[in-house]
């Protein structure tokens, strides 16, 4: 029972912890274009998106990833976390979420969503 609980506990905290960091990246990312795009519309209720983009955002950047990572990944062996107890530190001493991992998770996702604010604004007007 104690290697069960030790393996797995220590998984889903990194998991766990990756999957908070990346929810709240992939919607900061996905809402500030259209946070940026009412200023320019006036607040007028122009879509910056596509309608399809909703669905296809929700189906593809929501689910899919969160799937894929939580089956698959897997960062050692599971006989190993019984031969090296050092592996469990990162539980002890914050090492996949605090503040500031988690501050540097929503400055990247500020600046990727200016960015694509940017490409996809710039390219619908263009650069004249």
């Amino acid at each position: 029972m104690k290697p069960l609980l030790f393996i797995h506990g220590r998984e889903a905290y990194r998991r766990n912890s990756m999957m908070v960091k990346y929810s709240f990246f992939k919607s900061v990312m996905y809402m500030l274009p259209q946070f940026y795009f009412g200023f320019i519309s006036g607040f007028s209720g122009l879509v910056f998106y596509e309608p399809i983009i909703y669905q296809l955002y929700n189906i593809f950047m929501t689910g899919g990833p969160i799937m894929y990572y939580c089956l698959f990944d897997f960062e050692f062996d599971k006989r190993e976390f019984l031969r090296f107890p050092k592996y469990y530190r990162i539980g002890m001493h914050n090492a996949c979420f605090s503040y500031k991992i988690f501050l540097q998770w929503l400055s990247y996702a500020l600046v990727v969503g200016f960015c694509v604010y940017i490409i996809c604004f710039y390219d619908t007007v263009g650069f004249s």
